[in-house]
């Protein structure tokens, strides 16, 4: 028994051992520095001329040195309990400010809940998180740090005090706010103006739209033949916006609901039909049956609807990551819609598609019986092969290469 138990106790030693092991190095926080140019950057300016109605910083107006403060703040490791992550960690700029993991890793390398959304024209976003739980961006910058799975750092004060203890935010603060007093407020303040200049604006979609403009054609540009695209580009632009009107819920210029010339989301949430029960319940609030408002119904399934903006470079796709490419995402919408009772109507028999796609289903079953039944878009394999490529188009190169969003830290001896 004495030699089972000492076995055991190296077992457990040799897993621990294995288990630190496998933790990210630890960077001690005083070698990292900010290395900035002598005059910030412009992050109050689009980088190129912008179609009618597209105002990506929403109604905010971005001072460029709060904003190089929240860049610094946004790559400083300091932000987490144990010194290892950043929100850079999980918002990397070559994956639009998402991750390509399905879920992300937290400070103790626990797996976050849900897939980490891009954060791109987020001044247009009217809810935050897949859940929208959150519509107020200062507030929201603050919630990943706080989070027990994510940054781990839910004391306010002693977050001040590592910013504080930083010689090389004195300044910073200072510029960005007239005083080099560190508050919370300020911290999620300057975060957030970092958050909302990140904007994508410079997409092969976006010059196309410009083309069409200047070309005399102002009236719903969108719907019109780019000249810089390329003829399955087209395709799938066409097969996007008026065969299958995926733009009911990706709308606007954003992508993600909004209006053309309006920061007013048109639809924030939906049920797309990927399960018929879902583990996680999604926006709270919804009665799974009904429609109606109750308190802490699971089951809901509705999530926020994210812009695809970069789609190409954010997956793996949805709340859950489950989908690694678009051709798996265009094929699950093309067939593989689930009856779930909160489905989104724009996505049943009975709905604005479903009046034109999919097997006819008689009058009298459509309303009486009381099923849901998914549409079926029977798509070729030249419409899917084009909205892939259309997807592709709104990549915004210049975005995830910009150096005034890069990490701004560099390793000191």
């Amino acid at each position: 028994m004495k030699q089972k138990s000492i076995f055991f106790l190296f077992l457990i030693v040799g897993f621990a051992c294995v288990f630190e092991a496998c933790m990210p190095e630890e960077i001690e926080p005083l070698s990292r520095v900010p290395v900035l140019p002598a005059e910030p950057y412009d992050y109050a300016s689009a980088p190129m001329e912008l179609h009618g109605g597209f105002r990506p910083f929403g109604d905010s107006i971005i001072d460029n040195d709060v904003a190089t403060l929240g860049r610094v703040l946004f790559y400083d490791s300091r932000l987490s309990l144990n010194y290892r992550v950043s929100c850079g960690s999980c918002h990397r700029q070559q994956y639009a400010f998402g991750d390509n993991r399905s879920t992300s890793l937290g400070f103790r390398n626990d797996l976050t809940e849900r897939n980490t959304q891009q954060i791109v024209n987020a001044a247009l976003q009217k809810g935050l998180f897949w859940d929208l739980r959150e519509r107020i961006l200062d507030h929201m910058v603050l919630q990943p740090i706080a989070n027990h799975m994510e940054m781990g750092l839910s004391d306010t004060l002693e977050m001040e005090s590592r910013i504080r203890s930083a010689a090389f935010y004195e300044p910073l603060f200072a510029n960005a706010f007239g005083n080099p007093e560190v508050t919370t407020h300020k911290i999620g303040l300057a975060l957030a103006q970092f958050v909302k200049s990140i904007i994508s604006v410079s997409t092969k979609y976006d010059y196309g739209i410009k083309a069409v403009v200047d070309g005399g054609q102002p009236i719903a540009p969108h719907l019109k033949p780019f000249p810089n695209f390329t003829p399955l580009e087209n395709i799938g632009k066409d097969a996007f916006f008026t065969t299958f009107f995926c733009s009911q819920c990706h709308g606007g210029p954003n992508f993600n609901g909004n209006s053309e010339g309006s920061t007013l989301n048109l639809i924030q949430e939906a049920n797309v039909g990927l399960d018929e029960f879902y583990s996680d319940s999604g926006v709270e609030g919804i009665h799974s049956a009904f429609g109606q408002p109750s308190d802490g119904q699971p089951n809901n399934g509705k999530f926020k609807i994210p812009s695809l903006r970069n789609i190409a470079v954010t997956g793996p796709y949805m709340h859950d990551g489950r989908f690694q490419t678009l051709e798996e995402v265009v094929e699950f919408y093309n067939s593989g819609i689930q009856p779930h009772p909160q489905l989104a109507e724009e996505l049943r028999q009975s709905g604005i598609v479903g009046s034109h796609l999919g097997p006819v289903i008689p009058d009298d079953q459509e309303i009486t019986d009381g099923r849901i039944v998914p549409i079926r878009m029977h798509m070729t394999g030249e419409e899917k092969a084009g909205i892939v490529a259309f997807l592709r188009t709104l990549t915004d190169y210049t975005m995830i290469t910009d150096p005034k969003f890069s990490d701004p830290f560099q390793v000191v001896e």
